[in-house]
């Protein structure tokens, strides 16, 4: 069973949304499979249509020898990369963990953020951009946010200023 909210956590948007949105994608490959096309999502793989023609069965409860109708079966063929990413330790993704309520944003970005150090971690942090919580890396930071963007701190006080978050003071000095 898919769990939603991982998806709502990672994207901001509602179970709903989430729901609607995995509910349309489901619709459209079956349509699509229907028609005899592959749908392909990349980074992950490709949906077929494998077409079984007729063939000889058997009933197993009365023995009686039938004719197994021609019939469609939906495949999917995994990308190798999703496949090695999926083998591979050292790139298991760590999970997001993004607060239930994302206040409103309070400013639009700087136009001309200050340089970022050399030193900069490779961190991931959330700021609030059009009123959806986003996953960022700190060396992107300095495009995305102004002094008074809402940042998470995780284990801190939860939403701040992002010139209210000391790890971040550099980017408005």
């Amino acid at each position: 069973m898919l769990d939603t909210n991982y998806i709502e956590k990672l994207t901001g948007y509602s179970g709903s949304t989430v729901e609607s949105v995995l509910e349309g994608f489901i619709k459209f490959v079956q349509l699509e499979l229907r028609a005899g096309n592959e749908v392909e999502i990349p980074k992950f793989g490709v949906f077929y249509p494998k077409e079984f023609g007729e063939r000889k069965s058997r009933n197993p409860r009365t023995g009686e020898h039938l004719i197994a109708k021609a019939r469609t079966k939906p495949r999917l063929r995994f990308f190798d990369s999703f496949e090695k990413s999926i083998q591979d330790s050292d790139s298991t993704p760590t999970p997001l963990t993004i607060p239930p309520t994302i206040p409103p944003t309070l400013t639009a970005p700087a136009s001309v953020p200050p340089p970022v150090p050399a030193a900069v971690s490779n961190r991931i942090w959330h700021i609030v951009k059009d009123g959806v919580a986003i996953p960022i890396s700190e060396s992107e930071l300095k495009w995305q946010i102004t002094p008074d963007t809402l940042v998470w701190t995780e284990g801190q006080d939860g939403w701040k200023s992002a010139s209210e978050v000391p790890k971040l003071k550099y980017l408005f000095s």
